[in-house]
């Protein structure tokens, strides 16, 4: 059996392999942290990094980043063994329409969307019969994005969930696997609609949450008044307004329900702020209360320590 969202696989030592020809499609926060990673870890023979726009590879040429740089798709993974997707989600299956021709047989392709169910329709099909595909998500970033806030630790103790079909080839999970392995993460693995699910309820839902704090605050009064509980709560609303605005739209169907059962839950709250018997809204805020305080502590203790 896979292994549960909460079990990682083991760890592989550093240096145990290399992945050949790695190419990097996309320099922002991720793929940034990818290069570094596997430069840190000499995981990759040669590295190729496409990116559309010249002045995003000036920011790794300046960064002294060991690898070879385009602004073509089909030059990038011309001699690629490995194919890593890290553009926005609205532009990679236009990006794989563009390459695939110039992929070497059987090269292993993935992408670290934060969204799997559009990408994985969209992109399977291309892909049949040419690569070896599977859906990956690295559960790691953070607010910033671009090459600049990029690090090679990124993905150390980080999750990364899988997301195979029926039709996904057992060798290529194995290469997703052990890609992930080597630069120090975790492995879950998950289908396509249960990953949106689960990540509408503890990525987006979050950042929606976080935008509406900020909105909500800013009609009361000053921001600059707000302590650390706020700004750690609402750190996250710091992030590109474009890219969680495609995001969202891009999993709407698990983030609208999920919205609707969120103000469920407000109004029930809501509903117990209003009653006049004391000891009955205490019992229901005490039970709302306690609920998130004993999940949350059980996360802090499983939380691993950053070197």
């Amino acid at each position: 059996m896979p292994p549960s969202p909460s079990q990682g696989l083991r760890r592989l030592p550093l240096n145990v392999m290399t992945f050949g020809t790695v190419a990097i499609l996309g320099p922002g926060l991720i793929g940034g942290s990818l290069a570094l990673a596997l430069a840190d870890r000499t995981l990759a023979k040669r590295l190729m990094i496409y990116a559309r726009s010249p002045r995003a590879l000036d920011e790794i040429r300046l960064a002294g980043v060991d690898a070879e740089l385009s602004t073509n798709p089909s030059e990038a993974v011309r001699d690629a063994d490995v194919v890593i997707l890290c553009v926005p989600i609205e532009a990679m299956a236009g990006l794989v329409h563009e390459f695939r021709d110039a992929l070497k047989p059987n090269a292993f392709v993935t992408d670290v969307g934060s969204v799997k169910g559009s990408v994985v329709r969209e992109i399977e099909p291309l892909l049949e019969g040419r690569a070896l595909w599977i859906g990956s998500h690295p559960m790691a970033g953070s607010e910033q994005a671009g090459f600049a806030a990029a690090r090679a630790d990124l993905f150390d103790g980080a999750n990364v969930i899988l997301t195979p079909t029926k039709q996904t080839r057992r060798d290529a999970e194995r290469l997703a696997e052990k890609f992930w392995l080597s630069l120090g993460s975790k492995i879950a693995i998950l289908s396509p609609e249960k990953h949106d699910q689960m990540v509408a309820a503890i990525s987006h839902i979050p950042h929606l949450i976080a935008a509406a704090l900020v909105n909500h605050a800013v009609n009361f009064g000053d921001l600059d008044l707000a302590a650390g509980g706020f700004r750690d709560t609402t750190r996250v609303a710091s992030g590109s307004p474009d890219l969680w605005a495609e995001i969202l739209l891009a999993n709407r169907d698990a983030v609208g329900d999920q919205v609707e059962q969120l103000i469920q839950g407000l109004r029930t709250v809501e509903m117990a702020l209003k009653n006049p018997d004391q000891e009955a809204a205490k019992t229901v805020l005490l039970a709302t209360l306690k609920a998130a305080h004993d999940a949350r502590s059980l996360l802090s203790a499983k939380r691993p320590k950053r070197k």
